[in-house]
């Protein structure tokens, strides 16, 4: 450990390798502390960004081992992520509007009723139920297409090319649509 304080030396995978040996203390975060959509891959994220933070700040001779110092840095980052999310919980609650006083038809245009959400519906339930046999790329392309993402983002995060992301998607609907024809024939 005292070899790897020195900044200058620390290359990648001196760094995972230190990261490798303090990633109990990430679980055990983890455990504790339910953050809204974080997956593991944000909690490694997180778990990094407090270690290069420990290391670029810890002083050795202040009475505590690095280790127990890295906690510190980790479990502080993750209550600030907690209080950003309670706060922006209760921004929400202070940017409410009554209806009664301003009328149903100032909301008249947020409420319209969708002609397709009946159908996203049970499109939904029909994957959860695994009624819709998808490769795990399709599906976790599908996953993070409605999310929102884009194909290049996809194809980033999932360590794929554009064009397999494209055809896993494709792949996906296909066997969407087929189902949903199956099933009104």
């Amino acid at each position: 450990m005292e070899d790897l304080m020195r900044l200058e030396e620390i290359d990648d995978d001196a760094f995972e390798k230190l990261f490798m040996q303090y990633l109990p203390i990430i679980y055990s975060m983890q455990a504790r502390y339910l953050i809204r959509d974080f997956e593991y891959d944000d909690w490694l994220q997180e778990g990094r960004i407090a270690l290069n933070d420990a290391l670029h700040s810890y002083r050795r001779g202040r009475g505590t081992t690095f280790g127990l110092y890295y906690k510190m840095i980790f479990e502080n980052r993750i209550r600030s992520l907690l209080r950003r999310q309670q706060a922006k919980k209760r921004l929400a609650q202070q940017q409410a509007v009554s209806i009664e006083k301003v009328g149903a038809e100032a909301f008249s245009e947020h409420f319209q009723y969708h002609e397709f959400t009946e159908e996203n519906i049970y499109i939904s339930e029909l994957l959860l139920a695994g009624e819709i046999p998808l490769s795990t790329l399709e599906n976790r392309t599908l996953y993070y297409y409605l999310k929102g993402e884009e194909l290049v983002t996809i194809a980033n995060r999932l360590n794929e090319t554009e064009k397999a992301i494209h055809n896993a998607l494709n792949r996906a609907k296909n066997k969407i649509k087929k189902k949903i024809y199956s099933l009104n024939s």
